[in-house]
């Protein structure tokens, strides 16, 4: 199974607006195009990023996951060629910037920690990171500093819930210079302000010049559960 991911998508303009025509255009076409082919089509709206963040590329906007079972189902569904109605920018003039959109299995990877609270034990902050190695930067040696050397630096964090990481797909069908998604789970900002700005653990940098976070990112903050589960909900129209 596989999730096409969209990181930080509508993140640059109204919210009214931008949910106006998700909910009442884009959403419904997608369930009416790709209905027969989904099993789960879900958004989470992002919490707003503390200025901390900025330099990890934290986006407001929306994460939105549409899974398959499979990358021939996703391709038979051919998404790039439907009519959608398109988004009209009325306010701002200029158009958004594209969210992050890769795809990868629906599990991950990796499980650096091997554990995961449940909702009934404390509050959750998903942290939900889109990445890549900067040009130049050998995808091999980016995997190896990153699984063997980085990964085991970060799950060190003071208070670090759960962290999982996602390979993206190889040879995906769709155009993407992302190559993973990892997610970090806190109880709430504070304890991620204290793992990322406060007392991180001292990191190993990687073979090429970069300063933290050493990769180029796209993140977005985002709470247990979605807020609609487009298969299910009606949700309501601004």
């Amino acid at each position: 199974m596989i999730k096409h991911v969209f990181a930080g998508f509508l993140g640059d303009i109204n919210r009214t607006e931008a949910e106006r025509w998700y909910f009442r255009f884009h959403s419904k076409e997608v369930v009416r195009f790709f209905g027969p082919w989904l099993r789960r089509y879900e958004t989470f709206r992002a919490c707003a990023p503390p200025a901390d963040a900025e330099r990890f590329g934290a986006r407001n906007g929306y994460l939105t996951e549409l899974w398959y079972d499979s990358i021939e189902d996703f391709v038979e569904t051919d998404p790039n060629n439907r009519p959608y109605t398109p988004l009209a920018i009325s306010r701002t003039g200029t158009r958004p910037r594209p969210p992050a959109i890769t795809i990868v299995p629906a599990m991950p990877t990796e499980d650096f920690l091997g554990k995961e609270p449940t909702p009934e034990e404390k509050t959750i902050l998903r942290w939900y990171c889109v990445f890549k190695y900067p040009d130049g930067a050998s995808i091999d040696d980016g995997e190896k500093w990153y699984l063997e050397m980085h990964s085991q630096e970060v799950k060190q964090q003071p208070g670090l819930l759960k962290y999982v990481s996602h390979r993206a797909v190889d040879n995906p069908p769709i155009r993407t210079p992302w190559l993973r998604v990892s997610e970090l789970w806190y109880e709430d900002f504070d304890s991620w302000h204290r793992a990322n700005i406060e007392s991180p653990p001292q990191y190993t940098p990687p073979p090429w010049d970069a300063s933290e976070p050493f990769v180029d990112m796209v993140s977005i903050f985002v709470r247990y559960k979605p807020d609609v589960d487009f298969l299910k909900d009606s949700p309501p129209i601004p």
